[in-house]
């Protein structure tokens, strides 16, 4: 929630203080609607609000949230496509006088060159792998 969701909708924050933005490029997951039966390109409204979501879980302990996980993600195989639909639907229903770009990639490697060569911030997916069949 705090990266997928807050982390989105910070960002369209600082976009609306950009006076000669071109576009906002968000990076989705093409998993952000594996629940669906089949996937077309638009933006699915979540089963639950997310705004009404993350104003609950602030209060709620890490018990109370795990409990609640299963039935909220329902059948998504993981908090990580569930939140990266919600912060779909935050794109939608936020952002209003500025040009918006969804990318849905499958996967995402570690970089080639920026910020520097080999960069990556975790270990998850295919960047573990690369780190162990690699020569470095």
């Amino acid at each position: 929630m705090s990266l997928n969701l807050k982390g989105t909708q910070n960002i369209i924050k600082l976009c609306r203080g950009m006076k000669h933005l071109e576009v906002m490029v968000h990076v989705s997951t093409a998993y952000a609607n594996c629940d669906q039966e089949t996937i077309e390109e638009r933006i699915y409204p979540p089963q639950v609000d997310p705004e009404r979501l993350s104003s609950s879980i602030g209060w709620m302990d890490n018990n109370m949230v795990n409990a609640l996980t299963p039935h909220l993600i329902g059948n998504r195989p993981n908090t990580y496509t569930f939140t990266k639909s919600l912060a779909e639907h935050v794109l939608l229903q936020e952002v209003e006088n500025f040009p918006i770009a969804i990318f849905r990639p499958s996967i995402i490697g570690a970089a080639l060159k920026e910020p520097y060569e080999g960069w990556i911030d975790n270990f998850n997916g295919p960047s573990g792998l690369f780190v162990a069949v690699s020569n470095v």
